[in-house]
């Protein structure tokens, strides 16, 4: 269950093996409920505020407060859904100006659970991409495993 990412030319690849279905995973990356819940941790950010219109077109955003209190926003429309396969959407963070990439969740179902994979592309800056991105995929990811477990 332990998070892996790497970056390469600008892109951005994690993925983790969830024990859980294909089903429960692609509904904890979409409700607002389990957004909130798992996305952040206490002594970094915590995620709230979810608005999600899951449908080719729809929008989605959240607000994430820091630790330190201060105020951050993202929020991006859905390019795919098929569910419990594939989510595709645009990502824009008020902490990178608000510049546009996209990310890409693949769903399969495994032995014993669900390969969820993340790509995300689109950096201008690839140096940003490998600057912490993947670094924070894998916690998102750590932490979207340890909220189905739980």
């Amino acid at each position: 269950m332990r998070a892996l990412a790497s970056v390469d030319s600008g892109v951005v690849k994690a993925e983790i093996e969830i024990e859980a279905t294909a089903a429960r995973v692609f509904r904890a990356l979409t409700d607002p409920t389990d957004l909130a819940a798992f996305w952040g941790s206490d002594d970094m950010y915590r995620t709230s505020d979810w608005k999600i219109d899951l449908r080719p077109g729809g929008r989605w955003s959240a607000v994430a407060r820091g630790a330190d209190g201060s105020r951050m926003t993202m929020d991006g429309e859905y390019l795919e859904v098929d569910p419990p396969r594939l989510l595709v959407f645009t990502w824009r963070p008020s902490w990178d100006d608000y510049a546009v990439t996209t990310v890409r969740y693949d769903l399969e179902p495994t032995a014993t659970g669900t390969r969820l994979r993340v790509t995300h592309t689109g950096f201008a800056d690839r140096d940003m991409a490998a600057a912490g991105t993947g670094e924070g995929w894998k916690r998102v990811l750590q932490w979207l495993a340890e909220h189905i477990a739980a």
